[in-house]
């Protein structure tokens, strides 16, 4: 499906949500869909520690760097690129620096889905992360979901409920409908 619309004051998109929420094939296919750029703010953090892991980096700089790094790579993106499509770590709820940068630079979209869905697909995806609890997995991932469920609900222009997994392209067409009845498109 190809939406065609004159976006004469188009601005940025930036799809949040925590991890597996579906904000990076969401963000490619609605940027695909509105003729726009993509990028992940992943992608820019790596291209910027130019070979170094976001992990890596992370452990060895600590999280204050990292989140100076991260709002600053975004911004610099943006410079080159207002009008585009992006979609950002599960964790930049906890960058309130970055979530006023989004905020100020364009729409922010949040991508929910139920917690106890997205919890099985992480442990699908990725078995147990480092920033859960292994002894106590569904309750370290309740307490992250709901503080990052708030935050990203308190920055949000619009948020999307997912609910389970279905078809990407159904997915596209409902994001894309619910983006033309806010306005946003």
């Amino acid at each position: 499906m190809l939406v065609h619309h004159t976006l004469e004051a188009f601005v940025a998109l930036f799809f949040t949500g925590l991890k597996h929420s579906g904000k990076t094939t969401a963000a490619k296919r609605v940027a695909s869909a509105l003729k726009r750029c993509w990028v992940d703010s992943d992608d820019l953090m790596l291209e910027r520690l130019g070979g170094m892991s976001v992990r890596s980096f992370y452990r060895e700089k600590g999280k204050d760097e990292f989140m100076r790094l991260e709002n600053e790579v975004v911004e610099a993106f943006l410079e080159r690129e207002p009008e585009c499509v992006m979609s950002l770590g599960g964790g930049a709820a906890d960058n309130a620096r970055l979530m006023e940068t989004l905020k100020r630079r364009g729409r922010i979209v949040y991508l929910s889905r139920p917690e106890g869905t997205l919890l099985s697909k992480v442990l699908e995806k990725s078995g147990i992360p480092p920033f859960l609890d292994g002894n106590d997995v569904s309750g370290s991932w309740h307490v992250l979901y709901e503080r990052r469920d708030r935050i990203y609900s308190s920055y949000a222009d619009m948020r999307i409920e997912l609910g389970d997994y279905q078809d990407k392209d159904e997915t596209m067409r409902t994001i894309i409908k619910q983006l033309e009845s806010e306005g946003i498109i």
